[in-house]
């Protein structure tokens, strides 16, 4: 890096990292795959893995941040150059780079729909709505090339004002005030859906397990999730962790940000779910449970346009404070590997994401009948953004896990380990070394294996 970024303190650190990880997937993506796998085994088996497989996982990303304090390409290079390690490990920079990259290219379009959906709350657009309109709503925003480039440009602009600004002034100061105002808000909301929807249900829904739900598309997906949702094996967190100081403990914030990723997760269902059971709505309501379903009960609720501007606003926040710190991951390399400026660097990167996800916008409307694998004569009906998003997702984050793993697990020594975590040499230790070493890369050849399939 060009210079030494730390953290001001450690419970900006630990907001920071919250924010990243609690975001727009933890709320959205959480609750319809909640609705669309069973509710309650679904959140069951999604926090099992998150306990038993993502903690351990995120442990090892950030154990290799800090030692290194680099970028993660640079975390690699040093691991070669000054550890011994294999040059094969060299790789997991660029993949990591490539899958933030990519993602960021369709998650500020997504990010623009929620801005979108809070600009027609404002205006009312969802008063006396019913599902037909609401899903041409949703249709209107996505056969609009404009629309949706004008709010992802919007996003990005607010992204790299805040990246550029630096660590300290930008990302810390926007993440402290956002992040713990989106949990106020979140349990507000929770409290005013428990008042006009059916809490009951949606408990029931949730927390109930029953085992005739559990399947093994079930476990696959909350594990898939579990690991998703942690980001493991983006790099993200390896870039927060460089900035860590010494006395901070890797295994004591990884927990606590996956206590609060957890906890977003349940405020989300019962922000959500009270509402769809009693507006007689469907909890298997796909992506589209946010954006088409759930304006047809604002617009019964009492205040339900109230409820859907704070929603989206949350759900703004939420997507913010995630896109800054996957930025800053790409920043960081650029100031290490070039002579640009910060500014130059995140403004740069920032307009090359925003030109790359002309190609998600246009997968939605101009290029909806696009296949380009067919070009190569493979019979597939993947248009170019879900080739994207099955690259990044189903691809580049799980091999870039099981690199995580591979690299935390056997490459580092045992001195280093013991010395950067700061449990001892005994039973935790071994347990950890366990799950990194073998539970984790099977858990991840499952998803894997599975999800091609």
């Amino acid at each position: 890096m060009v210079a030494k970024k730390q953290w001001s303190s450690n419970l900006l650190f630990l907001i920071t990292a919250i924010g990243t990880e609690a975001g727009i997937a933890n709320f959205w993506k959480f609750t319809y795959l909640a609705g669309e796998n069973g509710g309650a085994s679904f959140v069951f088996v999604y926090f099992i893995a998150l306990a038993v497989l993502a903690v351990p996982a995120l442990i090892a990303e950030m154990l290799i941040g800090r030692y290194c304090g680099r970028s993660v390409p640079g975390c690699m290079r040093l691991l070669v150059e000054r550890d011994g390690a294999s040059p094969l490990w060299k790789v997991y920079g660029p993949i990591a780079l490539i899958g933030i990259f990519l993602v960021l290219s369709f998650y500020f379009v997504v990010c623009g729909w929620m801005v979108h959906y809070f600009w027609l709350a404002l205006r009312g657009s969802f008063e006396h709505i019913d599902g037909r309109q609401a899903a041409l709503v949703y249709e209107q925003m996505l056969s609009s090339p404009q629309t949706m480039l004008a709010c992802s440009g919007l996003f990005i602009l607010l992204t790299t004002i805040v990246v550029a600004s630096g660590v300290n002034k930008g990302i810390e100061r926007v993440s402290g005030v956002l992040t713990p105002l989106r949990f106020a808000i979140l349990i507000g909301l929770c409290a005013y859906a428990a008042t006009v929807g059916n809490t009951r249900a949606a408990a029931d829904f949730l927390l109930t397990f029953r085992l005739e739900r559990l399947t093994a598309n079930v476990i696959v997906v909350a594990v898939g999730q579990a690991f998703f949702s942690l980001g493991v094996g983006a790099g993200v967190l390896m870039t927060v962790a460089a900035y860590m100081k010494r006395e901070y403990s890797i295994v004591r914030s990884v927990f606590t940000v996956a206590f609060a990723q957890g906890f977003v997760a349940v405020l989300a269902g019962f922000s959500i779910f009270p509402l769809v059971f009693a507006y007689g709505l469907q909890p298997a309501g796909g992506p589209g449970l946010v954006f088409q379903t759930l304006p047809v009960a604002f617009s019964h609720m009492p205040y339900g346009m109230m409820f859907g501007i704070v929603m989206f606003l949350v759900l703004s926040f939420a997507g913010l404070t995630a896109t800054i710190v996957l930025l800053e991951s790409i920043v960081a390399f650029l100031e290490e590997y070039t002579r640009l400026s910060r500014s130059a660097a995140t403004y740069g990167a920032g307009l090359a994401i925003w030109l790359a996800g002309f190609v998600t916008v246009f997968s939605f409307n101009l290029w909806k009948h696009v296949y380009p694998l067919r070009l190569f004569g493979i019979d597939s009906q993947r248009t170019p953004f879900q080739l994207i998003d099955y690259l990044a997702a189903n691809i580049l984050l799980p091999v870039g896990g099981l690199m995580v793993a591979g690299i935390a697990g056997w490459s580092l020594s045992r001195s280093v380990v013991v010395s950067e975590l700061a449990i001892g040499d005994g039973l935790r230790l071994r347990l950890w070394r366990a799950a990194v070493r073998y539970l984790v890369p099977i858990a991840l050849a499952i998803v894997f294996i599975s999800i091609q399939g």
